[in-house]
């Protein structure tokens, strides 16, 4: 699949990079390692928090670049919003791992 790169990406390069990381960890990821979901829910959590924090700073950013405004800041949030759903996901995919090797646990515990 081919990358697909925004005219905004130089200016967060290394921000890029890492979301491409975590969305590559979370495109691969098998659901019954709770061990990766969980490091999976931490780094989308702070990548999120790193876009929202870009996000709040567009004006400056913009300004800086001769970019407008709400653009870099529309293209900031798509990237928060898609950390956040990602967040979500694995969340559930973490809380369904772990409950089902709690129920194996105790169907073996009954045996």
């Amino acid at each position: 699949m081919e990358i697909i790169k925004s005219q905004f990406e130089p200016l967060v390069q290394y921000d890029m990079n890492q979301f491409r990381k975590v969305a590559e960890t979370f495109q691969n990821v098998d659901i019954t390692d709770k061990e990766t979901l969980l490091q999976l829910q931490k780094d989308t959590w702070l990548l999120g928090t790193r876009w929202s924090e870009i996000q709040s700073n567009a004006s400056k950013i913009a300004k800086e670049y001769g970019l407008r405004k709400m653009d870099f800041s529309d293209y900031c949030y798509q990237k928060y919003r898609q950390l956040q759903e990602l967040h979500i996901t694995t969340r559930s995919w973490f809380r369904q791992a772990w409950e089902d090797e709690r129920a194996l646990r105790m169907s073996k515990d009954i045996l």
